[in-house]
C-alpha cells in the first residue's frame, strides 16, 4: 500500500481551503512563538515578588493552559526542595496557604476554574502570579497589585503553549526558585527552528516525519506512550492536541507506570484495539531499566496494535528533547486533522459545554 500517493498534505491548495483559520500555520511557526516567549519571559516586571521566599508552588491551569504546570513541574521537581502541586480543578488544597506561590495560568483570562483557585488563594495570603492574555485573570492581577505575565491573545489556548510555559519558567529563573541555562534555551529554540524546515507543509510526505506520523495513523487511533520525567508531560501533551486538533480519542501513559497496570489489560479485545497504533518514545540516554521495559513491553503488546510507531528523541537537554517532540506532536496531530477532512481549529463541543455553564453563572 502506498501511503504517500494522493492525499491531501501535499496539496497547499486543499490544506488553506480546509484549514481556513491556518492552524498548520501557527503549528509551523512555533519556534517564533518561543522566541516571543523567551523575551516577555525576560522582560515581565517580577519587583513585586522578588527576594520573598516560597514553602511550595502550586500551578493552577486548565486545558492548554494547564499543561504549563505539568511541563514545567517535570522539568524541575529533581532539582528543587520546595513541593510543586498540579491543580487542575475549582478547589485549592488545603495546604496550599499563606508561604505558597500560586501561579495561575488562563490564556482567555476568563476560565472559571482557574478563576475560582486564584481568588481563594488571594483570600489565604498566598502570592499569586498571573499568566493571561487579558479577561477577568488580568483585571484580578491589577486589583491585587499582583505579578503579571502578559501574553498576546488571538490564538487558540493549545496553540499559545509557548507563551503560556516559558516565561513562566524564565520567571522562576529569575526569582531564583530554579537553575535555567539561557543556552539550553536557546539552543532548545534552534532545534524547534530546524524541525520546521523538516516538518512544514511544503517538505513532501515521502520526506516530512511529521506527515509519515498522521499517514501511518490514518484513521486509527493512537495511544502514546512516554516516560518518567519531561517525557511523560509530553505524551500527554501529542494525547491532547490529538483530542483538540484532531478531533480523535488518543490515550497515553507513562513507563515504567504503565508496567504495573496497563500492559495486563491489552490481553483482551484485541478485535477492538487493532485500529489502535502505538507511539513509542525512545531515548538511548534512560536507564537500562527504563529502555528494557520499553522494549519488553513493546514484544509484549505488539499483536493488540495495527502498527507500532517508534520516535527517537533527540536533544541533549530534557529542555531541547521536550521541545523538539512537542512541537512534532503539534505538526503530527494538525496533519492527522486534514488528512481525515477535518478543520483542526474548532472545538465546537466545549463551547456548548460552555454554554451550559453559562446558563447556571446566570440564574
Amino acid at each position: 500500500m502506498n501511503i504517500f500517493g494522493g492525499n491531501i498534505l501535499d496539496d497547499p491548495e486543499k490544506i488553506k481551503a480546509l484549514d481556513t483559520e491556518d492552524m498548520l500555520g501557527v503549528e509551523e511557526n512555533f519556534y517564533r512563538q518561543l522566541q516571543q516567549a523567551k523575551i516577555i519571559g525576560e522582560k515581565t516586571d517580577i519587583s513585586k515578588i522578588k527576594n520573598k521566599n516560597f514553602t511550595g508552588i502550586a500551578f493552577s491551569g486548565m486545558g492548554g493552559s494547564g499543561f504549563s504546570g505539568d511541563i514545567i513541574k517535570n522539568l524541575v521537581k529533581y532539582e528543587i526542595q520546595l513541593p510543586v502541586e498540579i491543580v487542575k480543578g475549582y478547589k485549592l488544597p488545603a495546604f496550599i496557604n499563606k508561604g505558597w506561590l500560586v501561579i495561575a495560568v488562563s490564556y482567555s483570562g476568563d476560565t472559571e476554574e482557574t478563576i475560582a483557585i486564584a481568588e481563594e488563594a488571594l483570600k489565604r495570603g498566598c502570592e499569586v502570579i498571573f499568566s493571561t492574555s487579558g479577561g477577568k485573570m488580568e483585571k484580578l492581577a491589577l486589583e491585587n497589585s499582583k505579578c503579571l505575565v502578559k501574553v498576546p491573545g488571538s490564538y487558540q489556548p493549545r496553540a499559545a503553549a509557548g507563551y503560556l510555559f516559558l516565561p513562566l519558567y524564565i520567571l522562576l529563573a529569575r526569582l531564583g526558585i530554579i537553575k535555567a541555562d539561557m543556552k539550553i534555551i536557546e539552543r532548545a529554540i534552534e532545534t524547534v527552528r530546524e524541525k520546521s524546515e523538516m516538518y512544514n507543509r511544503n517538505v513532501p510526505a515521502r520526506e516530512n516525519f511529521a506527515k509519515k506520523i498522521a499517514l501511518e495513523i490514518g484513521s486509527g487511533l493512537p495511544v502514546i506512550y512516554g516516560f518518567e520525567g519531561v517525557m511523560a508531560s509530553v505524551a500527554f501533551r501529542w494525547k491532547c492536541q490529538v483530542n483538540e486538533n484532531s478531533k480523535c480519542p488518543g490515550f497515553w501513559n507513562e513507563f515504567p507506570e504503565l508496567n504495573h497496570n496497563e500492559t495486563v489489560g491489552w490481553e483482551r479485545l484485541k478485535e477492538i484495539t487493532k485500529n489502535f497504533v502505538l507511539i513509542i518514545f525512545k531515548d538511548g540516554t534512560q536507564s537500562q531499566k527504563i529502555n528494557t521495559r520499553i522494549n519488553t513491553t513493546q514484544k509484549l503488546i505488539r499483536d493488540n496494535f495495527s502498527k507500532i510507531i517508534e520516535i527517537e528523541v533527540e536533544g541533549k537537554s530534557d529542555f531541547e528533547k521536550a521541545l523538539s517532540i512537542m512541537y512534532l506532536g503539534g505538526m503530527v496531530s494538525v496533519y492527522l486533522a486534514l488528512l481525515n477532512n477535518i478543520n483542526p481549529t474548532p472545538v465546537d463541543k466545549i463551547k456548548v459545554l460552555k454554554a451550559e455553564l453559562a446558563k447556571i453563572n446566570n440564574v
